[in-house]
């Protein structure tokens, strides 16, 4: 597994209505192998609970944060 980069990104599930509010609806954490999608961890969860997962996965995969103003 040594030089593959995954990374977890969170997505609104496709029955979200599009004019919906912002953050509303319900949320998948996806994760993707560079650009190529390799599975769906959670789906139907609220947008706060997507975003802890992903960061949590994301620091298991061990993505750099890009530094603001950078």
């Amino acid at each position: 597994m040594r030089g593959t980069m995954y990374r977890a990104e969170v997505e609104p599930m496709p029955e979200n209505p599009p004019d919906g509010l912002p953050f509303t609806g319900l949320w998948k954490v996806v994760i993707y192998e560079g650009e190529r999608l390799v599975r769906t961890d959670r789906e139907n969860i609220t947008h706060s609970m997507a975003k802890r997962l992903a960061s949590e996965l994301n620091f298991q995969f061990g993505v750099k944060r890009s530094a603001k103003g950078a």
